[in-house]
């Protein structure tokens, strides 16, 4: 039986979809789009993609693997082909990039299933429309492409890490939980479901936490505690962390994007706020320094040198390492009581009332205030920060919430295209998101 699997993330993960019915393009006569999970995918019109067939799905910034790339002829240089007969459109790195195609935007990449299954032996009836998966028996078919890769595993680095004494137990500070992508996931809602549309900011993740960690014993106190003597093992201290790194001040091997550690920099600022056993994960935006945005462009006009986290998610976290989270309303009540920012929210409803397309390609803040008269009463439910002139023009696009009343909520996200084509140049630029940069130090 294949067995089809994802270990990288969700979000970049392929998807078996049925083709619907292709639609023109403006000027575009060889040209059609596809309409994937609300995204739009350019293929040729007499090309290999049909109307009912079944195709694999690929996101933009999905990076192929090279097994498939090779076997399915996509390389544009021929010779890394397994026959170099075929010639392709794909880079070497074999990245799906988002494109704009004679004034449409494309953000992903439609393949027949016949094409994915022959590049490893299988059968097209091995394929099931809707399974999503990044990898099929163990071999690997596409991953969320990085600029950098993660250190290797047998690396001395790696090693050194490994040997070093960490205070700090994962389960009591986990990271943030994955954001799917809302136009993949919206047929897991109901239209009774409740949703909070926020502000999707453009920074780099941020939590902090006051929780139990180990205690470094001196070679003293352990002779103590061989005698009988009783001695503290573990204490409440204030920790940072981004996305998928913990960054304690006390570890000697942590490494920092920019050289600094800019997430304990700030829990400095705010770490007073933050009760025993709780975790406050936001976003941080601003300044890493005078000179140096955290992301470029997304400043939020924040003057040189500032920054200022906005708080999405609090987690209640029990020293057994039991997670449960506030709803939306709580995480807004803490963050008054305790003298923090949230994420602007939009707006919120009934998932039947939800309209996407009020919110794509806004400027949430000039579209709100940037000129009088506009609107009769307030559009939004909190104001939205303003963007930067230099940003793309539109903000990154919107955080969705669910709280069904479970240990933690459902979280979604959308984007819109003019964000996808910022990070497609920043990658061709060679540019490694803050994010990413994080990613591999972990």
């Amino acid at each position: 039986m294949t067995t089809f699997e994802i270990r990288d993330s969700s979000n970049y993960a392929a998807q078996v979809v049925r083709v619907p019915t292709p639609f023109p393009l403006p000027k575009a006569d060889r040209l059609v789009g596809v309409g994937i999970f609300g995204y739009t995918v350019i293929t040729q019109k007499d090309g290999d993609i049909h109307e009912g067939d079944l195709a694999v799905f690929f996101p933009a910034e999905a990076q192929l693997s090279h097994a498939l790339a090779a076997g399915a002829g996509l390389y544009r240089h021929s010779e890394l082909n397994d026959d170099p007969a075929d010639k392709g459109y794909l880079e070497d790195n074999r990245r799906v990039r988002a494109l704009k195609l004679r004034g449409s935007v494309s953000n992903g990449l439609l393949l027949p299933v016949h094409v994915v299954a022959a590049a490893f032996g299988l059968y097209v009836d091995d394929f099931t429309e809707g399974v999503a998966f990044d990898h099929i028996d163990g071999h690997e078919i596409s991953r969320k492409f990085r600029v950098k890769e993660p250190v290797s595993q047998g690396s001395r680095e790696e090693r050194n890490v490994k040997k070093a004494f960490k205070r700090v137990d994962a389960k009591l500070f986990p990271v943030h939980i994955e954001t799917d992508q809302y136009l993949r996931n919206e047929d897991l809602l109901s239209d009774d479901d409740v949703l909070i549309a926020t502000q999707k900011l453009h920074g780099t993740s941020w939590r902090g936490t006051r929780t139990l960690v180990r205690n470094q014993l001196s070679w003293l106190e352990r002779l103590a505690q061989k005698l009988g003597v009783r001695v503290e093992e573990r204490s409440f201290d204030l920790l940072a962390g981004s996305r998928q790194v913990i960054k304690d001040p006390k570890s000697e091997t942590q490494q920092h994007h920019y050289g600094r550690d800019l997430w304990t920099e700030h829990l400095a600022v705010i770490g007073d706020r933050i009760p025993e056993n709780v975790i406050v994960y936001g976003e941080l935006v601003g300044w890493v320094g005078d000179e140096t945005p955290i992301q470029k462009g997304h400043t939020y006009r924040l003057a040189n040198g500032q920054r200022e986290l906005y708080v999405y998610r609090v987690s209640i976290i029990t020293n057994a390492g039991e997670l449960y989270d506030l709803s939306w309303d709580q995480v807004r009540t803490f963050c008054d009581e305790h003298g923090l920012k949230h994420v602007p929210e939009l707006w919120r409803g009934f998932k039947r009332d939800f309209v996407l397309e009020d919110f794509r390609e806004k400027d949430f803040h000039a579209y709100a205030y940037g000129y009088s008269g506009a609107h009769d009463e307030e559009p939004y439910l909190d104001r939205p920060l303003p963007l930067d002139a230099n940003g793309t023009g539109a903000d990154e696009g919107i955080a969705i919430r669910v709280d069904r009343g479970g240990r933690v909520p459902l979280l979604f996200k959308y984007k819109n295209d003019s964000h996808y084509l910022y990070e497609t140049a920043q990658l061709d630029a060679g540019e490694v998101d803050l994010e990413s940069e994080e990613a591999v130090a972990a």
